[in-house]
């Protein structure tokens, strides 16, 4: 492989794949390093929001992601301490109208089977997994990553190095030298349950957002229907669990004490409650130097309560291959897509923690929240996040 057309990639996550496809298309070789000895994603379900799907749209991958994912119709926001229905955000065909696009829910093992096919389809792509690059630096000629598979270390040259490692990413640490992702003082316990032992009538044609106080849940069905994704986010004064964990439902229950009995009795359907610290990364950090690059958690890890991490690192792995198209694998380039990305990511990041201080209020904050909520027309509250849905390629 001709290191002066190679671009190699650390990382076969959502960011990874689609910055391999993205690459590829504009005439690159890329060599991609899982170091995973399969492509499994971490977590569950995932949502898709329109500027998500566009990226897909134009690598020609939406029709396999569509045909494995769901569109609900709606976000149903519901009070944890009552179960009643406080306001509904449209989606489905609304979103299709306002935006040309929808809006999916898939499980994130069914995206990445969708994302490594395509890549596997492609004759300029090279996926190896049971793969890690340890570190990499830059010289004269490009790029050169030292490989370690089993007891084998080789040296790997190419023009550019991505690092898409996710949010525990080793080339951050050893290419770039930064400090790592921190504790947010959030923690996800996310839960799967089949939809054949959801009570009768359960709301499976919308998202569910559900606010507690200290807490909420997002609720949405995936694997066609299946099975029902839970995620509960809970506020944690423990901030030094940095790795996750295996979660009791006795604990889960005790920290929902609180909630509407019925939600409690959902969640005890789960057979497992894996648990998630949420981490982010300092927003000040450079994504970039050189001819190596970070993108999606392994740059700017953010909360996930505007539902668009993945969606950042989608549309990252996209600007990051147009610009290696205008400007060739140079830092030019990485001067230019970092100039585009920053603002907008952090912007993105800012409405995710403030997200997280709306569907956590105490009362009585919470009460004029509801009551606010409720005069506002679906119209408006879907306003709120349009900024972002409509980003286009």
């Amino acid at each position: 492989m001709a290191a002066s057309r190679s671009i190699i990639v650390s990382g076969a996550g959502i960011a990874g794949l689609t910055a391999a496809l993205a690459l590829s298309r504009r005439g690159y070789r890329v060599e991609v390093h899982e170091r995973g000895k399969r492509i499994e994603t971490a977590g569950a379900g995932i949502q898709l929001s329109p500027n998500a799907l566009r990226v897909f749209d134009k690598l020609n991958v939406l029709d396999a992601v569509k045909r494995v994912a769901m569109s609900p119709d709606g976000v149903r926001i519901v009070s944890a301490h009552n179960g009643k229905p406080i306001r509904t955000v449209p989606l489905g065909a609304s979103a299709i109208q306002r935006h040309g696009i929808g809006y999916l829910t898939i499980h994130r093992s069914e995206l990445a089977q969708a994302l490594v096919t395509a890549c596997n389809d492609d004759p300029d792509i090279e996926l190896q997994t049971g793969s890690t690059v340890s570190d990499a630096v830059e010289h004269a000629n490009g790029i050169s990553a030292m490989v370690t598979r089993g007891t084998s270390v080789r040296t790997h040259r190419g023009t550019m190095m991505v690092f898409a490692d996710g949010i525990h990413s080793a080339g951050r640490k050893e290419a770039f030298a930064l400090p790592g992702a921190r504790h947010s003082g959030f923690e996800a316990w996310r839960g799967m349950i089949s939809a054949e032992a959801l009570p009768p009538g359960f709301d499976l044609e919308n998202t569910q957002l559900v606010w507690g106080t200290g807490a909420h849940a997002v609720l949405y069905p995936v694997r066609k229907g299946r099975y029902l994704n839970a995620v509960i986010c809970i506020e944690t004064p423990d901030r030094s669990q940095t790795q996750p964990r295996e979660g009791d439902a006795a604990e889960l229950m005790h920290r929902l004490r609180g909630w509407h009995k019925p939600f409690r009795q959902l969640f005890e359907l789960a057979r497992e409650w894996p648990v998630w610290p949420l981490l982010e990364m300092p927003p000040k950090d450079t994504w970039h130097h050189g001819r190596m690059v970070m993108i999606g958690d392994a740059a700017h890890g953010m909360l996930p309560f505007a539902a668009q991490g993945a969606a950042m690192g989608i549309e990252d792995a996209e600007v990051l291959a147009a610009m290696v198209e205008r400007h060739g694998a140079s830092e030019k380039a990485l001067d230019a897509w970092e100039n585009l990305r920053r603002k907008r990511v952090l912007e993105v990041a800012a409405l995710a923690r403030r997200n997280g201080r709306i569907y956590h209020m105490r009362w009585p904050g919470s009460a004029a929240r509801n009551l606010v909520l409720s005069l506002t027309s679906p119209a408006k509250l879907a306003d709120r996040q349009a900024w972002i849905y409509d980003w286009k390629p």
